[in-house]
């Protein structure tokens, strides 16, 4: 069968006025302006690390190649970063603006980045957070002011997270209104633009939705591997995955990083990092290993580290693989049973949780990675308003995204960041999804059903499978 999911008639808060909807559009154009305005000065000055995935499009449009991580002036030849651990058909989508100048090209991935955050935030209200849709302009602005540094990074950067993202809220939100294979398809092109969605596959694995697993599956083997053969050559195709591969799955691994000792600096909030700082003399003030520019940036070569214990790399290697595998079986456990028999909450908390998931086992986890905390925010408010404000489960949910808000400060502080908070964020903010999952397990009706996303039928079966 191919039924959307159920949502049982059931009363629902009533919508915001009308004045405040319009509040809510008006602080999110600010928003977006506030936005625009910091990515466009980052653009004007040619900074990273926009400029890492536009190097890779020009360098493929004009030489036929992949680009080898360096700029030639009248300087001589200037190391720069690349684009080491992404699929080698990135730098083939960047062609689509790569025969452009640097400055048109940057303002335009500015504009996309900009629509594509506002769609984000119109699906996360009304397809996913179960509060009245028409309210999104006012449910989902203040998960978007809570995470609101982390958007600052992705924004000053012009990275490619926020795309990756709205594919995969993108992917969910069309699952759930029974389209299958187009959600696989949103999916497939999120695991192109970053490897870790895989796991938000596994999930729909587990949850026998066969139809998106094999189109998502499909769409990364049609429109990487095979396109890039024929787009790049057979020869040249094979060494960019040879060399994806041991950059980014065989050296850029968790393990392999804490054993080289690569990806240390304090930016990384990755588990093994933040474990060899940990229990390793690591120091955490230098390679910048993939960044030559920041590492150039670096005036001071002075040793900074904070273990509390000196066990050796290879212990640390085993007991970050140890916990990440741990973490990965828990993970299924708790999304075991099949999506037929779920209800629209509980579904709804597993993929977050997974979301979750993705960021705790990613090897190296930037401030920018973070702005994927944002449909557990956006859910936790929802099931706390649903829950009552004076509830237990209300207070453990706030609690949870006030810490992960006040977590963002850590960038304040080279050591507070180096020490890890933004990853314990994370576990944080997964608590009380696991608490919301268990409960709903044992009481369907614990909360009101979210009411039917616009387009969805209201059937009366419970949640449809392939």
């Amino acid at each position: 069968m191919n039924q959307p999911l159920s949502y049982a008639a059931a009363p629902h808060r009533r919508p915001a006025p009308p004045v405040l909807r319009w509040v809510g559009l008006a602080l999110l154009v600010l928003v977006l302006v506030l936005l625009g305005v910091l990515g466009g000065r980052w653009i004007d000055r040619q900074e990273r690390d926009f400029k890492y995935f536009y190097c890779g499009g020009q360098w493929l449009w004009e030489r036929g190649t992949l680009d080898p991580g360096y700029d030639v002036g009248p300087a001589g030849v200037t190391p720069r970063g690349r684009l080491d651990w992404y699929w080698p058909c990135v730098a083939r989508f960047m062609t689509l603006l790569g025969w452009l100048p640097f400055k048109p090209a940057g303002y335009i991935w500015l504009g996309l980045n900009l629509a594509a955050l506002t769609a984000t935030l119109r699906l996360l209200g009304r397809h996913f957070s179960g509060l009245h849709p028409r309210d999104w302009p006012v449910t989902q602005m203040l998960p978007l002011v809570l995470l609101a540094l982390y958007w600052r990074w992705e924004f000053r950067l012009n990275q490619i997270d926020n795309f990756t993202l709205l594919l995969l809220v993108g992917s969910f939100a069309t699952w759930q209104l029974g389209r299958r294979g187009v959600a696989g398809f949103w999916l497939g092109l999120a695991v192109l633009l970053k490897l870790t969605p895989l796991l938000l596959v596994l999930w729909f694995a587990l949850k026998r939705q066969w139809r998106t697993v094999g189109v998502a599956l499909l769409t990364v083997v049609l429109a990487g591997p095979v396109s890039d053969v024929i787009a790049l050559r057979p020869d040249l195709a094979l060494d960019a995955y040879r060399g994806w591969l041991r950059n980014a799955v065989t050296e850029g691994s968790a393990r392999a990083l804490i054993l080289a000792q690569r990806e240390r600096d304090w930016r990384n909030q990755g588990l093994g990092a933040v474990l060899a700082r940990w229990l390793h003399p690591t120091n955490y003030n230098t390679h910048f290993d993939n960044d030559p520019v920041s590492q150039a940036l670096v005036t001071s070569h002075e040793v900074l580290t904070l273990n509390i214990a000196d066990l050796s790399r290879p212990v640390v290697a085993n007991l970050a693989l140890a916990v990440s595998a741990a973490s990965g079986l828990a993970l299924c456990w708790i999304a075991r049973r099949p999506a037929r028999g779920l209800s629209a909450w509980q579904l709804r908390c597993e993929w977050a949780l997974f979301l979750l998931g993705m960021l705790w086992l990613m090897p190296v986890l930037r401030r920018y990675h973070l702005i994927a905390l944002m449909p557990a925010v956006s859910l936790l408010g929802a099931l706390a308003c649903h829950a009552g404000w004076r509830s237990r489960f209300a207070g453990l949910a706030l609690g949870a995204v006030a810490a992960a808000a006040l977590a963002q400060f850590s960038v304040l502080s080279m050591r507070v960041e180096a020490a890890g908070l933004i990853l314990a964020s994370i576990a944080v903010l997964a608590v009380p999804l696991i608490v919301a999952i268990r409960r709903l397990a044992r009481d369907p009706a614990a909360f009101p059903p979210p009411p039917a996303p616009p387009g969805a039928p209201v059937p009366t079966g419970v949640a449809g499978h392939d």
